[in-house]
């Protein structure tokens, strides 16, 4: 299986934040957590939509919680 990864001006890009937020986001060790391939920082594509999906579903529970 071949993997996928995004860099970090690729994933800032994605998620419409600055390159500079995803820094500060691996300084605070919080996810995503990237990988070191010498000096380049990677994300996998798979940690990229499983928090997404994660992030999708916490806020589908949570407005369905609040139309109760």
């Amino acid at each position: 299986m071949t993997q996928s990864f995004l860099s970090t001006l690729e994933l800032a890009e994605r998620w419409r934040v600055s390159p500079r937020t995803l820094e500060e986001w691996r300084g605070r060790n919080r996810p995503p957590y990237p990988i070191k391939m010498g000096r380049r920082v990677l994300y996998r594509m798979s940690d990229i939509e499983a928090l997404e999906q994660a992030e999708l579903n916490r806020v589908l529970n949570t407005s369905t919680q609040s139309g109760e």
